[in-house]
């Protein structure tokens, strides 16, 4: 049985690779998905307004509408999905992973806290070495660049209770790492994505399924 899957993304970023037949946007990417959902319902976010005049209820309502029925939330990771001339609370995406986090009533029906799955896009030259660090030879763990990203979705990796327990030294790399699954939301590359979307959609509603072993956080910061 199909997901309902909320996709958070920048539209307009084209700091990204150019997906055949579709365009150099991360839109492209979302009208890839779309036309190969299989049996999954697809939901777009918002993207590029500028939330600065909107009052917190408007924000509110209008993700309560658009969130309200899914299940999971696809956050897509584009070099320029951050603008840093903006707060964060002026900006769409924060807000679409926080009401993903939520729970809400809308019409007497409540929804529950989403899985989350941050896929990460090619930048335009192909490389995901934006964000995703090629993996030591020795340890095999590969280095994220979470700082790269909104404060709600930082927070929400390598949020695990038990984190520490899997935490190991690699002195090839001189650096720690963790074992396993450490982060509510976790990280993969689109291509893996694509090869097996089922399994990573299971994953994070399984995950989902255990959200009271890590250390969520849900608000929106002021910061940028």
């Amino acid at each position: 049985m199909g997901k309902k899957v909320f996709i958070s993304y920048k539209h307009s970023d084209n700091n990204v690779e150019s997906l055949s037949g579709y365009g150099n946007t991360a839109r492209a990417y979302v009208d890839y998905l779309i036309d190969h959902r299989l049996n999954d319902e697809i939901y777009k976010g918002e993207g590029n307004e500028d939330l600065s005049q909107f009052k917190d209820e408007t924000i509110r309502t209008h993700l309560k509408n658009k969130l309200h029925d899914s299940s999971i939330t696809l956050v897509l990771i584009s070099p320029g999905m951050k603008e840093s001339n903006q707060m964060e609370s002026d900006q769409w995406i924060p807000w679409e992973i926080s009401y993903s986090l939520k729970e809400i009533t809308r019409s007497d029906k409540l929804s529950h806290t989403n899985g989350l799955l941050a896929v990460v896009l090619p930048d335009s030259s192909g490389s995901y070495e934006h964000y995703i660090t090629q993996p030591c030879s020795v340890c095999k763990s590969r280095r994220l660049s979470t700082y790269k990203l909104f404060q709600v979705l930082q927070d929400n990796m390598f949020n695990s209770k038990n984190k520490d327990q899997t935490k190991e030294y690699c002195p090839s790399c001189d650096s720690t790492f963790y074992r396993g699954s450490t982060s509510y939301i976790e990280s993969v590359k689109w291509k893996d994505f694509l090869s097996n979307k089922d399994s990573y959609l299971d994953k994070a509603a399984s995950i989902r399924d255990d959200r009271k072993s890590f250390n969520i956080v849900k608000e929106v910061k002021n910061g940028w």
